[in-house]
């Protein structure tokens, strides 16, 4: 009989769910590893890996353990192979380097990254002889400046942003981004946050690689009052030329700077067409051309050179341009509002033109109506 019972609670035992879970095989899976590494997080000493396992997806920071990636260089991105383990719940847990199918370097000139560290938790330490270190392994020089601004940082333990560039395993600082306390971090440095600006009633060149124009703005919480140019579109927002508006928007701050920007709502608008302003322009590659019909053409946007006779001045200028050295000129315009309300953009006069590596002293730095960022 008790040789029965056992056999019976044997076979219950069996067939009962403990509730050990499934457990997973290690599979062998294709990843890509990006050129640079971040902070794990803002308290930790390490740096980790951006990773994606789709091309179409991605990169993003991983915290998962690793195991044979110590020799992969920054400024190259990699395709490798890895062996992925599970833990319990299906996650991935490990991820051990079993071989590299490719690696590719980087343009550094057009690949500069931001990281983000918290001084306070000993990640960046002064290395001396104008130096500093990363997670005790990756070294940078800085210049005396933003060696002070690193030192500063350092000893009010507040948050920094650098911007770097690599190439071979080597990193460069380009610049100290932003710093701030951890509590205004977010405000100043990195975040999301209502502000209201105000926008110019004219556009202007961005200032960037190709010629284009760009909005001009400045913060009404600023304690100067200063015109930037915004190198980016305002979501859901079109001024019309000879208009100043007052608008809310969400500012996106990504490195001390707004990266991006969304209208929430108007606060007020002024006409100001009576009043000229500068427009900044550049011959070159889709840059400014020779008038046509009395019209010149920017980004699309159609100036009229012909109501006060300057087209032959402003085409002598565009041939005085040569493929070594283009042109930039400051245009003085004022918009006329037709009765029914469709603009002209009419030229009045040059005020001032350079060649590319001389307009700034020039003529931006001589005349402060001129707005120009490069």
């Amino acid at each position: 009989m008790n040789k029965i019972y056992v056999l019976l609670t044997s076979l219950l035992l069996l067939g009962c769910d403990w509730g050990l879970g499934p457990s997973y095989d290690p599979t062998s899976e294709t990843a890509y590893v990006d050129y640079y590494k971040e902070a794990c997080d803002s308290t930790s000493t390490n740096m980790c890996m951006r990773m994606r396992f789709d091309t179409a997806d991605d990169f993003v920071l991983s915290s998962v353990p690793n195991v044979g990636f110590d020799n992969l260089e920054w400024g190259k991105r990699y395709t490798v192979q890895v062996e992925v383990e599970y833990d319990s719940s299906g996650d991935h847990d490990l991820y051990s380097l079993l071989s590299v199918s490719n690696e590719e370097a980087v343009d550094p000139a057009s690949n500069p990254f931001v990281l983000t560290f918290s001084m306070s938790s000993q990640i960046l330490l002064d290395n001396l002889n104008s130096s500093w270190i990363i997670a005790g392994e990756d070294v940078f020089a800085c210049s005396n400046s933003d060696c002070a601004l690193l030192t500063n940082a350092y000893n009010a333990s507040e948050q920094i942003q650098l911007e770097f560039s690599a190439i071979d395993d080597q990193l460069t600082l380009l610049t100290v981004a932003c710093s701030a306390a951890e509590n205004d971090f977010a405000s100043n440095c990195e975040g999301v946050n209502k502000a209201n600006w105000d926008i110019a009633h004219y556009q202007t060149d961005c200032g960037l690689f190709d010629p284009k124009l760009c909005y001009v703005y400045r913060d009404n919480a600023s304690s100067d009052d200063t015109w930037y140019v915004f190198h980016y579109e305002i979501t859901d927002f079109t001024a019309e030329w000879g208009t100043e508006y007052d608008i809310q928007v969400e500012a996106v701050t990504t490195a001390g700077s707004v990266r991006s920007a969304t209208w929430l709502k108007e606060n007020s608008q002024q006409d100001l067409s009576a009043d000229a302003f500068n427009v900044v322009m550049r011959t070159g590659v889709k840059g400014l051309e020779k008038s046509n019909a009395g019209v010149l053409s920017y980004d699309g946007i159609e100036f009229n050179c012909a109501i006060n006779f300057q087209c032959d001045a402003i085409n002598n200028v565009i041939d005085s341009a040569d493929s070594s050295s283009d042109r930039i000129l400051a245009l003085l315009t004022h918009a006329v509002i037709a009765d029914d309300n469709t603009v002209l953009l009419a030229i009045e006069s040059i005020t001032c033109d350079a060649s590319s590596d001389e307009f700034k002293e020039n003529c931006a730095d001589e005349h402060d109506e001129i707005i120009w960022f490069e």
